[in-house]
């Protein structure tokens, strides 16, 4: 663990995973913001000696950390509770996207993007919430995806891993709730980070075309609107205009995105297909 704050405060501490960057790092500043201690998780150690640099050192520890190792994550969540107690807030913001169609995608990019998106969410839960619950007090956001809210092309890995995480968030805010922890689960759309420039580079061509439409939102804004949504005790957010009415309208909403998607689909295949072969004269 690098970066140790000698004053961590064991009441109002807060963990946050894929926090070197993105919307997670945005999340680690807003609730620097706020006066908490903030223990930053990540698997690149290097990441998190930049992210450290960024966030000026002051008040952050970071830990390098694989949450979808199970053992590894259990031993690291014990010795943060035997050292700081059960924190004040809990955010899930790693994560992993690797777009690409059913048809195309291996099973190894399916798995991959269920055991860091889901699995090691579950991971770093499983290991605090108990601690959280016993306390009675506490905040769980958890960082799902505007995909979890519909249907979209080209998403057939990533977004079934982020629907499990909204099912997650729906369990936990009853199974919690109840003890006094209040649970927030998130859906972002596209959001200027890293990780979205490298989604880009592996979006289908139709995928591409169709989310060119939708605005990319900033790592501020987003981080933002989730931690305004938790201080307020909503159950959901989902930042922007796009993403606001699909988690407000559901099923609806989500119908037509997938009738549009159909239609457009067809006048894409349509374009790409090759044209029929001429024949000269006989």
């Amino acid at each position: 663990m690098a970066g140790p704050v000698d004053s961590f405060s064991s009441s109002e501490w807060a963990l946050v995973t894929g926090g070197s960057s993105g919307i997670g790092f945005a999340l680690v500043q807003g609730l620097l913001g706020r006066g908490c201690r903030v223990v930053m998780i990540a698997r690149d150690a290097k990441r998190l000696e930049a992210a450290l640099g960024a966030a000026g050192r002051q008040g952050v520890e970071t830990l390098a950390l694989d949450v979808t190792d199970e053992a590894a994550v259990t031993a690291a969540m014990k010795a943060l509770l035997a050292r700081l107690g059960p924190p004040a807030w809990v955010v899930t913001a790693a994560g992993m996207a690797r777009p690409g169609r059913f048809l195309d995608q291996p099973l190894a990019e399916h798995a991959a993007q269920w055991a860091v998106n889901y699995v090691g969410t579950l991971n770093i839960l499983h290991g605090l919430a108990p601690a959280m619950a016993g306390a009675g007090r506490g905040k769980v956001i958890l960082v799902s995806s505007a995909a979890a809210l519909g249907g979209f092309y080209g998403y057939s890995a990533y977004a079934p891993s982020k629907w499990a995480v909204r099912g997650l968030g729906q369990v936990l805010e009853l199974e919690l709730g109840v003890h006094g922890v209040q649970v927030t689960t998130a859906f972002p759309p596209d959001t200027d980070t890293p990780q979205l420039a490298q989604e880009r580079q592996l979006r289908p061509p139709f995928t591409a075309r169709f989310a060119a439409a939708n605005p990319v939102l900033s790592a501020a804004f987003v981080a933002d609107a989730i931690l305004a949504a938790a201080d307020r005790g909503q159950s959901e957010v989902a930042p922007g205009r796009g993403a606001g009415l699909l988690l407000r309208w559901g099923p609806p909403f989500a119908r037509y995105l997938a009738w549009l998607q159909r239609r457009l689909l067809r006048r894409h295949t349509e374009e790409a297909a090759p044209p029929p072969p001429t024949t000269g004269p006989a």
